[in-house]
């Protein structure tokens, strides 16, 4: 069983991470703000993904391209949050399986603290098709790799029949920034110092970022589809849970997911040299 275990010692800090990171903090300000509780229209429980995996140099300039068009969240003087979370999932990894086997509908079970305001929710994420995904959540107390009775009946609620043979397999930490469009009900996340670990091994990605563009409705108009295709990004089916998974245990299998791994190791090659990002062994 994975522990309560908080916090990732950082295992490599590139300085190359330091100036695009500087230079995202001094754009951040140049946004209108978003509070917390008029995010509600922007919520997007049903919805359209779109997912682009970036190198974490290429960020400011998309940012600075925003500005004018969104406006960005802040929550407690906070404009970039933190997230951890923990991902559950069968002994024989049957979530992660129907996933990498392109299964239709498919589920992912979590829960995730938002530190900025600690609220906590344990989640259900349902891929629909092609496009649509749908989640539901419930508030609780904390995070724990054990889930109560009331916890049991949420997830059977929302289609989860396996709660009760659920493990705790995934601690997944990252930072958040989120914007929503001026002009349509669209909302982009962009996640960064990602970092993936279980009870043997860690994989820190400082150097990437993950933008998701969520839609009510697929639309090749937005600015932000525009200035990826610009940038030379195609989107692609990126899961952090996923990807945790198949890095951290290399005898899983995952070659339904090479392509993700092709960009994820075009985008290190292009940001380093020499350097090895293997996960590291505790």
């Amino acid at each position: 069983m994975l522990t309560m275990q908080e916090n990732i010692t950082p295992i490599f800090t590139p300085a190359i991470q330091a100036k695009p990171f500087s230079e995202i903090k001094h754009i951040l300000p140049n946004f209108r703000t978003v509070a917390l509780d008029e995010m509600q229209a922007y919520t997007l429980q049903d919805r359209v993904d779109t997912k682009y995996l970036i190198r974490l140099v290429d960020l400011p300039a998309l940012l600075g391209r925003l500005v004018p068009t969104s406006r960005v969240l802040e929550v407690e003087d906070q404009r970039i949050n933190t997230y951890r979370t923990l991902y559950f999932d069968t002994p024989e990894l049957s979530f992660y399986h129907d996933h990498h086997n392109g299964k239709r509908p498919r589920l992912k079970v979590r829960m995730r603290t938002y530190l900025s305001n600690g609220q906590t929710f344990l989640e259900v994420k349902r891929k629909e098709n092609l496009l649509r995904t749908s989640k539901q959540r419930m508030e609780i107390t904390e995070v724990s790799p054990v889930m109560t009775p009331r916890m049991f009946d949420f997830l059977r609620e929302h289609g989860v029949n396996s709660g009760q043979r659920l493990k705790a397999m995934l601690w997944n930490r990252f930072q958040r920034i989120t914007l929503i469009s001026n002009a349509t009900c669209e909302r982009m996340t962009i996640d960064l110092g990602i970092a993936f670990h279980d009870h043997t091994s860690m994989l820190q990605l400082p150097h990437l970022a993950v933008v998701e563009l969520k839609q009510i409705n697929f639309s090749r108009d937005s600015i932000i589809m525009q200035s990826m295709k610009e940038k030379g990004y195609q989107p692609v089916a990126f899961s952090k849970y996923c990807t945790g998974i198949a890095t951290l245990n290399p005898t899983v299998k995952r070659n339904r997911f090479k392509q993700t791994f092709l960009q994820f190791n075009a985008n290190t090659k292009r940001t380093f040299v020499n350097v090895n990002l293997d996960p590291v062994r505790a």
